[in-house]
């Protein structure tokens, strides 16, 4: 039996998968819920957590990750590909501390600790090509697709 599919950008058919529908629709009530919370100040840091944006482009050679983590530490950061899932993990250290700093407002993205996110890909990528490049704040990972999750292109001959 085949699975229901849907279609995608560019005409493209992908199995539906109704988990994915829903990690969609809970982040996306989770940004709502954090931008109408966002507007109270919190009173100390330690009361915001960390937590990156993670933004995921599929072109047909390869994904294209970018997980926003400004003000993080180069050699804080670690990535991990393991049964098709790319994990991003990490420790962001307060922006400013002391004995005699107290803070006023500390928005979301001001936040410290330990972070983790992780999308699972919907298809194969040939993980000996995995580059990742930090900069500005941002972590850019290219996951090339396996050739065999590449689109094949056939010519249909038409005999006449």
């Amino acid at each position: 039996m085949r699975g229901l599919v849907r279609r995608e950008p560019e005409n493209a058919l992908v199995s539906w998968n109704p988990f994915r529908e829903l990690e969609q629709f809970r982040r996306e009530m989770d940004e709502l819920f954090n931008r109408f919370f966002d507007l109270r100040p919190a009173r100390t840091a330690e009361a915001i957590e960390f937590s990156p944006t993670l933004d995921v482009y599929e072109t047909p050679d390869e994904f294209v990750m970018f997980v926003t983590v400004p003000g993080v530490d180069e050699k804080n950061l670690h990535v991990e590909i393991a049964d098709g899932t790319v994990t991003v993990s990490g420790e962001r250290k307060p922006l400013m501390e002391g004995e005699n700093v107290t803070a006023h407002y500390v928005s979301r993205m001001g936040g410290y600790g330990k972070f983790t996110v992780s999308y699972t890909l919907p298809t194969a990528i040939d993980e000996k090509k995995v580059k990742a490049v930090y900069r500005n704040g941002i972590l850019q990972i290219r996951l090339p697709k396996a050739e065999a999750a590449k689109p094949k292109v056939v010519q249909v001959q038409v005999e006449k």
